[in-house]
């Protein structure tokens, strides 16, 4: 490898050779451990120059190939900061299940967590190995993810050492179990998070819940404008300002919740999605809902493109 002229936010894998075999649709599927992780890389990426990191954590059921498919992240083409960007798609561990007795991935902070294991100290070794072996960005690390892994990013969002790590976070349909959002949440910084839930959501409902169908009261989830709210409150901001986005013929549209302080970073998002379930909104239905917009190009993106831990 020729040497790095890379600036200081490069990481180590910007002096360094990978070890890492990629094949030819810029994959490659690493295990750490008793983990594994999904990464592709863009058709232009240059081992010297830093590129932005973004990781994407999937649902309950969920897996690495299908939180690709649904985001779109790993499409020709996207870039952030000018570059082509680097997405990431971890593993959840097994765990028991809603019932109890099944084998089923999930992230930490669910009623259905696989129990004893730590997976912000994962994300926490995932992103150190993806930094010796690849040419990151150190500024410009995000987090995603849907519904159980939307849960997680939260829990992110709310522990200082990955607070710190990631530069903005995308829960998109978030499963808020008090696990993954804790009362006593304190990221340690104004957090810029961007956020969307569907009105038509039935697993979990915008206005919240105090038990499943079950009554089961450890999936009680809370009021999603509430939760914005309390980002806004925690991110310093006096209030959260609503706009209405146009509608189309399938009557879908969105209602944005913006909390915008003097300080660019202390910032909250909510995209509202009438007529949308459980889902991660594209024009294609990719996940089982179809928008009049992509919100990971239309939405996500440019909100990461604008926030970095400079």
């Amino acid at each position: 490898m020729p040497p790095s002229t890379a600036p200081g936010n490069a990481t180590a894998g910007c002096s360094q050779a990978s070890t890492w075999e990629f094949d030819s649709d810029n994959h490659a599927n690493v295990t750490m451990g008793d983990r594994s992780f999904l990464v592709h890389i863009p058709a232009n990426y240059n081992p010297t120059t830093p590129h932005a990191l973004v990781v994407s954590f999937h649902g309950f059921k969920g897996n690495d190939k299908k939180q690709e498919k649904i985001t779109g992240l790993s499409e020709k083409g996207l870039t952030l900061n000018g570059k082509g960007l680097v997405a990431v798609y971890p593993n959840g561990q097994f765990g028991p299940g809603k019932n109890g007795n099944e084998s089923i991935r999930a992230w930490q902070g669910a009623p259905y967590s696989p129990p004893g294991v730590d997976d912000i100290a994962f994300t926490q070794q995932m992103v150190q190995a993806l930094s010796d072996n690849l040419c990151l960005d150190s500024n410009r690390f995000y987090a995603s993810g849907k519904s159980n892994g939307g849960g997680f990013t939260n829990l992110l969002a709310c522990t200082p050492a990955t607070a710190s790590l990631f530069a903005a976070f995308a829960p998109v349909s978030p499963a808020l179990y008090a696990g993954a959002n804790p009362a006593d949440c304190n990221p340690g910084r104004p957090v810029p998070i961007i956020n969307f839930h569907g009105l038509a959501d039935k697993i979990i409902p915008f206005d919240g819940q105090d038990a499943d169908r079950e009554g089961r009261t450890e999936y009680a989830t809370p009021n999603i404008t509430q939760f914005r709210e309390a980002w806004a409150d925690r991110n310093g901001c006096a209030s959260i300002n609503a706009s209405a986005a146009a509608t189309d013929n399938l009557g879908f549209n969105a209602i944005q919740s913006d909390c915008s302080a003097q300080n660019n970073h202390a910032v909250i998002n909510g995209f509202t999605v009438k007529g949308l379930g459980h889902s991660w909104p594209s024009t294609a239905g990719l996940d089982g809902g179809v928008t009049t917009f992509n919100a990971t190009t239309a939405n996500i993106l440019p909100f990461f493109d604008m926030h970095s831990m400079e």
